[in-house]
C-alpha cells in the first residue's frame, strides 16, 4: 500500500486536451464542408477531379482567295485569309484532315456570301465571320467537329 501511496496520480488533463483539439478539429472540419455544400464549391470541387484535360488540335486550312460580294459590279473585291480550324481530339483532328474538300466548300461558301462592308463586323468582341464559318463546318460535317478558328492572315482589297 505504500507503493500505491508513492505514485503519482495519472493525470487526466493530457487526455481532456487531447479530446478537446479532436473536437475543435471536428467542429472546424463540419463547419468548412457545411458551408462548401450550401455554397455550392463542393459539387464544382468534386467535378474538377473527375474533368479530363481535353485535348486541342489545330488543323491548318490552306489559303483562300475569294471574290467578295460587290455593290458596284466594275469593282473586283476580293479576301485573301489564313485560318486554322481547333478540334478536340484526334478523332475530330481526322476527321478535318480526311474531309478537307468539305471543309474548304463550306469555309468558301461563307466567305463568298460577305462583302467589304460586313467582313469586319463584330458581335460581342469576336468576328461574326469566325461563328459563321465555325457553324457552316459544323454544319456541313453533320457534327460539331469544330470548336474555333484562328485567323493567321487576312487581306482584303
Amino acid at each position: 500500500m505504500e507503493k500505491e501511496a508513492q505514485l503519482p496520480k495519472k493525470q487526466n488533463v493530457p487526455r481532456l486536451v487531447l479530446i478537446a483539439v479532436i473536437l475543435v478539429a471536428l467542429m472546424i472540419g463540419g463547419g468548412t464542408i457545411g458551408s462548401l455544400i450550401t455554397t455550392g464549391k463542393a459539387k464544382e470541387w468534386i467535378t474538377s477531379f473527375n474533368k479530363k484535360e481535353v485535348e486541342t488540335i489545330l488543323v491548318p486550312q490552306a489559303e483562300f482567295l475569294v471574290n467578295l460580294q460587290s455593290n458596284d459590279s466594275s469593282l473586283d473585291d476580293f479576301l485573301k485569309i489564313e485560318m486554322s480550324v481547333e478540334t478536340t481530339g484526334e478523332e475530330n483532328g481526322t476527321i478535318l484532315t480526311e474531309k478537307a474538300a468539305i471543309v474548304r466548300d463550306a469555309i468558301i461558301s461563307v466567305l463568298r456570301n460577305k462583302s467589304t462592308a460586313n467582313i469586319f463586323d463584330e458581335s460581342e468582341g469576336v468576328l461574326v465571320i469566325k461563328q459563321e464559318i465555325i457553324l457552316k463546318i459544323n454544319q456541313s460535317l453533320g457534327s460539331e467537329v469544330a470548336s474555333d478558328l484562328y485567323i493567321t492572315n487576312i487581306v482584303m482589297q
